[in-house]
């Protein structure tokens, strides 16, 4: 079946109204521990890397394009020889980008058909989890980004132990990345996750709060009293002018005051 994959990448409209919200972070930061807390309390999390693997495995025309690009061993026994294609992309940049090329944008749309399919089912929220969501564009169909990080340290042990590989590897697939920082600078709300995970659930639950309560961001009325002047140090909470989300006032929240 041929995949329909967008050029322009917008919020899919679905003919009611619903939030459509991205959540990310840097490798080891815990985003799949958020996205899990979230579905306990009755929000959809739409898992890029569950829907890549699946249109990989079962897209024809997509495997066609792998196989291409990579050659026979992409596949083994009917499935993504994943081992093996990790050890191509991440030690070569120009493999990295055919392949991001070849499954971001059928991912993408693949999340929109289904939150499409949750909003109308009545669910108000839909989050669309994926780990490399700036690196893959499209973050302007989104009505607000949630970025789950952590100190470097703590998420490379982390990544190390659930993978079963050497903190150096984490490190240098953490560098093929948007730095962590830059992630967090970009976003509409950061839930930190360097402690425990009672403090996690907390800080979760905060943003669950504020997210059930938050208007479509393209519904959303800019306050008569905001003040113009990006520059204004003043103006906590809105989004810099160069930054391509920039269109509302934008709340940071991690569960805790936000940081000067």
């Amino acid at each position: 079946m041929k995949q329909d994959v967008p050029q322009n990448y917008t919020k899919p409209d679905a003919g009611v109204p619903y939030v459509l919200v991205g959540l990310t972070g840097s490798i080891g930061s815990g985003k799949s521990a958020v996205g899990k807390i979230l579905e306990e309390h009755g929000i959809p999390v739409l898992q890029a890397d569950a829907i890549a693997k699946e249109l990989m495995n079962n897209d024809p025309e997509l495997r066609q394009a792998i196989i291409q690009q990579f050659g026979p061993m992409a596949y083994r026994d009917g499935e993504l020889n994943k081992s093996w294609i990790a050890e191509q992309i991440f030690s070569n940049p120009a493999q990295r980008a055919a392949m991001n090329n070849l499954v971001h944008p059928r991912t993408i749309a693949e999340q929109g058909r289904r939150a499409v399919a949750l909003a109308n089912a009545g669910k108000r929220v839909v989050v669309c989890e994926a780990a490399l969501m700036y690196e893959s564009g499209g973050v302007e169909r989104f009505d607000y980004i949630v970025v789950v990080d952590a100190k470097p340290e703590i998420r490379y042990q982390r990544a190390a132990l659930r993978d079963a590989a050497s903190v150096q590897e984490i490190q240098r697939r953490d560098a093929a990345q948007i730095p962590a920082a830059k992630k967090v600078e970009m976003a509409d709300f950061v839930i930190r996750n360097d402690g425990t995970e009672a403090e996690l659930r907390r800080n979760a639950m905060f943003i669950i709060m504020l997210l059930q309560g938050l208007p479509p961001r393209r519904e959303m009325e800019l306050p008569d009293d905001l003040d113009e002047d990006p520059d204004d140090s003043e103006n906590d909470g809105i989004a810099p002018q160069n930054d391509p989300l920039a269109k509302q006032r934008r709340p940071q929240g991690n569960g805790l005051p936000p940081e000067s």
